[in-house]
């Protein structure tokens, strides 16, 4: 069991990297854990003073395994984070706050579950699914972008741009402040990977872009999954895929499903401790 570092200005914290292995560097995430939350604005400051793509604020409750989960950008605090979950349960899991290899999150999205297996750290997310846009959207979206695109979709907050071949995501230049035009969180540029070429151990391809919290590229955005899957899914017919962020850094994500709920795993790496 670690030494809970608790609540004050000095409160120590550590950088985990989400989706970390030995081909691609994956998502930083900062994590804090206290006994009782600072006010919002503190969490604010947090996480503008650990410049991390996303700082994790944790709380531990009563039961055991479980913890309050909250997720901050530099400038807005986040309904889900799926990369900082998978960070925060790998640090915990290492640290030895466990029961029987499970950890539960109490989030502003509601129970998520996090376990290991093997190597790697799965959580169950929400499954979100996305409609087509109306052709006001559309027209506009793709003209953000700047790329022909295939199909554009929505969710509540994100945008899903779907092209018809890998390079196009691969070789794709943003125009960050042309993206952040568009009235949503972020936007997920997505497509199919050819089997015959150098990704084909993979599905799926995806980048996301959200500037407007202070993203300009999420180098892995595991929400955005939770909305590539169930269209994927669909469209391969197939329940268990094999996903890859193409930004700078990279990362690989694995997905399935069970009962109901999205399941992200991923390796991770801690990497500092402040």
């Amino acid at each position: 069991m670690f030494d809970a570092e608790q609540s004050d200005g000095d409160t120590p914290s550590v950088v985990v990297y989400a989706f970390a292995d030995g081909r691609f560097a994956g998502n930083p995430a900062a994590i804090m854990l206290y006994d009782r939350y600072p006010a919002m604005a503190e969490c604010l400051q947090l996480a503008q003073r650990y410049r991390q793509p996303v700082t994790v604020f944790l709380r531990t409750l009563e039961e055991t395994g479980h913890f309050e989960i909250r997720w901050f950008t530099q400038n807005a605090e986040l309904d889900l984070c799926g990369h900082g979950t998978l960070a925060a349960a790998y640090w915990l899991f290492r640290a030895g706050n466990g029961r029987s290899n499970r950890i539960s999150f109490h989030s502003r999205n509601g129970l998520l579950d996090a376990w290991l297996q093997g190597d790697a750290v799965r959580v169950a997310l929400p499954v979100i699914d996305t409609i087509p846009v109306d052709p006001m959207e559309y027209e506009a979206v793709q003209r953000y972008m700047g790329i022909p695109v295939k199909e554009i979709r929505k969710a509540y907050d994100d945008y899903v741009v779907v092209v018809d071949h890998e390079r196009v995501v691969l070789d794709y230049e943003p125009n960050f402040r042309s993206i952040a035009q568009i009235d949503c969180r972020g936007v997920v540029l997505t497509a199919l990977v050819d089997p015959g070429g150098a990704f084909g151990e993979f599905d799926i391809v995806s980048r996301f872009f959200s500037p407007r919290i202070a993203i300009n590229e999420d180098q892995v955005c595991v929400s955005a999954h939770c909305k590539l899957y169930p269209y994927w899914a669909r469209v391969l017919g197939r329940t268990d895929l094999r996903a890859l962020q193409a930004s700078e850094s990279g990362g690989v994500l694995e997905l399935s499903s069970s009962d109901g709920r999205v399941i992200v795993g991923g390796r991770a790496k801690l990497v500092l401790r402040h």
